[in-house]
């Protein structure tokens, strides 16, 4: 068995070296293992945190858009104007009441259509305000338009 292991050039190398010199170059090599280490980890962490960071933001910017899209969707069955502000409202509300941080809603309509535009903030304590690592911005815009029913 050790004669597969020396095939290895360390392990050959130091099956060659006998005495204190043999145990003095395996802990240089435990030495150079911890100086990789002190090196490449910091880069695995801000790697790590990039994906959370960007992570979030893209589960909190499709749940954004989704909002607008409920919103829109509930909004055509209003029938006048405030009706529609206020169904967009309270199914952006639902959409989003998972999700921590503060929305708005606007709701505009034209003859044939209701547009329906959350504008979400993300929380204090969130990943996106984090300055480990360079994060898009903490407030996510999104809309949606569907047409209104045809009499």
């Amino acid at each position: 068995m050790l004669a597969g292991m020396t095939d290895f050039i360390p392990f050959r190398r130091l099956a060659r070296i006998s005495g204190p010199t043999r145990h003095r170059i395996a802990q240089d090599e435990r030495g150079a293992a911890i100086v990789e280490m002190a090196l490449v980890l910091p880069l695995l962490l801000a790697l790590l945190i990039g994906v959370l960071v960007y992570g979030q933001y893209f589960l909190l910017a499709h749940s954004v858009q989704q909002a607008a899209n409920d919103g829109a969707r509930a909004a055509i069955v209003g029938i006048d104007p405030a009706d529609r502000n206020a169904v967009a409202t309270r199914a952006v509300g639902r959409s989003l009441q998972t999700v921590r941080g503060a929305h708005s809603v606007a709701v505009s309509e034209t003859a044939q259509s209701i547009t329906v535009a959350v504008t979400f903030t993300a929380a204090e304590d969130s990943f996106l305000r984090s300055a480990l690592v360079p994060s898009p911005t903490n407030v996510i815009r999104s809309r949606a338009t569907f047409e209104l029913p045809v009499d």
